[in-house]
C-alpha cells in the first residue's frame, strides 16, 4: 500500500510506494532470482555455441566436380588461378 503520514494540516497522507507493503528482504529474493536466470540464460547460449561450432562441415563438391559441372555449361575453368572459380563467356552487344 504505502507510508501513512501525518501532516500538520491534513489528517492522513499516503505515500506511494512506500516500504509498509514490502517483506523484509524481498529485494534480495528477487535478486536471487534474477541473478540465477541470468546464470540458466548464459550457461544455454554457451551451450548451444559450443554445440553448433565443433561441427565441421566437408564442402558440398570437390574441385574435379566443380570443373566438370563448369565445363557440362559451357564455361572455361579458371581454379588453376582463383580455386573454384568458373569463367562464361558474357553476353555483348556488338557496335554497328
Amino acid at each position: 500500500m504505502g507510508t501513512l503520514c501525518r501532516a500538520p494540516e491534513f489528517p492522513l497522507v499516503i505515500f506511494p510506494g512506500g516500504t509498509d507493503g514490502m517483506r523484509k528482504g524481498g529485494t534480495r529474493a528477487r535478486t536471487g532470482r534474477r541473478l540465477i536466470a541470468g546464470a540458466v540464460l548464459l550457461a544455454g547460449t554457451g551451450a548451444l555455441l559450443a554445440g553448433c561450432s565443433g561441427i565441421v562441415y566437408p564442402p558440398t563438391y570437390t574441385q574435379e566436380e566443380l570443373k566438370t559441372i563448369c565445363q557440362r555449361r559451357g564455361g572455361w575453368w579458371r581454379g588453376d588461378l582463383i580455386p573454384g572459380y568458373c569463367e562464361y563467356q558474357a553476353a555483348s552487344v556488338q557496335a554497328p
